[in-house]
């Protein structure tokens, strides 16, 4: 692949976007392997983000999720920005989580947004019904949110990581603009994979293919984001790629694809049996089936089922053909089945 266009991406270290990434860790600490970090932010503060914690989720604001800025932006510049736009566009960017069209519109479903805010509770349905009908005071207690987060908590946070976002950022982008966009793509995430000049497909349990000479890129790092890898792609706005400031180095998940070919092997009846005869010591398939007393033409089968499924390896001896348990690919299974639907 080419070199990259040095006018086609940005890279920014956003207090802002990193704020609402901590948000989400926040909201489910355990899965993200922070428990005790997320108890040492002031109870305070964590009881009044729950109540926000919906906008922050696998869908975001889109303020949490872009930005216009390059470098290094302060979170003061950043908040004053949200705080001179209109409150009625603020609260249709919170609400866009639950707005039930595709994240590709701007349009607003309020029907969609009150079913699924009642979906959420008595509390959260509350707020969402002030930020349809009078935005102003809600967005304004959002924001003062945020400002205490900023003052009581994360500016503290933020200091400590802002220079190491900054410099890997600037270090994704001249990747790109040296060794070109391929090269780049893949050393973000290990979830990342360029198949040909034009397009990306990330592994997650929805797979999807961007055509990425039609982007713009915005590279926004993050200490918050892992395990996930975060995509907006919105028409018309830079495709922003919120990824794992840590993430080089990491091992690759394995596709939908072949996760799900393991699983469909271990589905079929007596091939969690076949496994078990060969997970102790290699053997054949007539020994399998003389051992357990199965249909020779049926253990046949289900080895080489389980070989493509990469379950099991496969050893020719003269002529016969010995099968062993890869015991990794098993024991992985639970792992990497987890990573894929956590990314």
């Amino acid at each position: 692949m080419s070199r990259l266009d040095p006018e086609r991406v940005r890279h920014v270290a956003s207090p802002l976007i990193e704020l609402g990434c901590a948000l989400h860790v926040l909201a489910e600490p355990r899965h993200h392997g922070r428990t005790e970090w997320a108890e040492q932010v002031p109870a305070v503060l964590r009881k009044d983000l729950a109540a926000w914690a919906w906008t922050v989720r696998a869908v975001r604001a889109r303020f949490f999720a872009t930005s216009t800025a390059t470098g290094v932006p302060a979170f003061s510049d950043e908040l004053a920005a949200l705080r001179s736009r209109p409150p009625e566009d603020l609260a249709a960017e919170l609400v866009r989580p639950l707005r039930g069209r595709p994240l590709s519109t701007r349009t607003t479903d309020a029907d969609a947004v009150r079913r699924w805010a009642r979906s959420r509770g008595p509390s959260i349905a509350a707020l969402v019904e002030r930020l349809l009908t009078d935005p102003a005071e809600p967005v304004a207690e959002f924001l003062d949110l945020l400002d205490l987060c900023w003052h009581g908590w994360f500016g503290e946070v933020w200091a400590e990581s802002r220079d190491q976002l900054a410099a890997r950022g600037r270090q994704d982008r001249d990747l790109g603009v040296r060794d070109g966009l391929s090269a780049m793509l893949r050393s973000l995430d290990a979830s990342i994979e360029v198949r040909d000049p034009d397009g990306m497909v990330v592994q997650k349990v929805q797979n999807k293919r961007i055509d990425v000479a039609q982007h713009s890129l915005l590279l926004v790092p993050s200490n918050f984001i892992a395990p996930h890898l975060f995509l907006g792609e919105v028409p018309g706005e830079p495709l922003t790629i919120i990824y794992p400031a840590g993430g080089r180095g990491q091992a690759a998940v394995p596709t939908a694809q072949a996760i799900r070919h393991r699983l469909e092997a271990l589905a079929v009846p007596d091939r969690l049996q076949v496994c078990r005869a060969v997970a102790s010591e290699s053997r054949t398939a007539g020994e399998i089936a003389t051992i357990w007393n199965l249909n020779p033409t049926q253990v046949t089968r289900h080895l080489r089922a389980l070989t493509r499924a990469g379950l099991v390896t496969a050893e020719r001896q003269g002529r016969f053909v010995a099968y062993r348990l890869d015991e990794t690919a098993m024991r992985s299974i639970g792992t990497d089945l987890l990573d894929l639907v956590m990314r």
